[in-house]
């Protein structure tokens, strides 16, 4: 008789340390402390290091490329180079629509960081967006980190930021 109870506890302890502990703690993850860092500081530098590098980009070309055999893919450089001036740019925008809204960079904190599976169909690479959850004095907002893409156990910047006052 007491047999069925253990056998449902321990599959719902499964289930729960299965959720709790296998899932990543994006609070910690070198891309969430990089875009903190470099909002807090207004530093674009900081920012750009969120890019993926030269090897990574080498190594998505041929995931990206089997996908869409007939697209045309530019050089590594220019792939880089573009990223680097569409993301300061970016990152710039995030910083003048905070300081509008009267944001605080220097005194922001993260409340809580979430993660949204975004899947690529045709890409075998985890991606989705995280969301740093911030407040600065008496303004609540998100920051979204659009489309990361996690190259080789590392998260990536692969597309926008993007400010919403809550």
């Amino acid at each position: 008789m007491k047999s069925p109870i253990y056998f449902r506890f321990f599959i719902t302890l499964f289930f729960v340390c299965q959720t709790s502990f296998g899932q990543e703690n994006f609070e910690k993850t070198k891309i969430v402390t990089n875009v903190f860092k470099a909002l807090k500081k207004q530093k674009v530098k900081i920012f750009l290091k969120s890019l993926p590098t030269k090897d990574e980009i080498t190594y998505l070309i041929p995931i990206g490329h089997a996908t869409q055999p007939d697209k045309e893919i530019p050089d590594v450089n220019i792939i880089i180079s573009n990223f680097k001036r569409d993301a300061s740019e970016n990152f710039r925008k995030v910083i003048k629509k905070g300081n509008d809204f009267g944001i605080e960079w220097k005194d922001i904190i993260i409340q809580k960081v979430r993660y949204d599976a975004n899947p690529d169909s045709g890409i075998e690479i985890e991606r989705g967006d995280i969301t740093l959850v911030c407040k600065s004095n008496d303004k609540k907002f998100l920051i979204v980190i659009r489309k990361t893409y996690k190259i080789r156990d590392t998260w990536r910047l692969m597309n926008r930021m993007k400010l919403t006052l809550l």
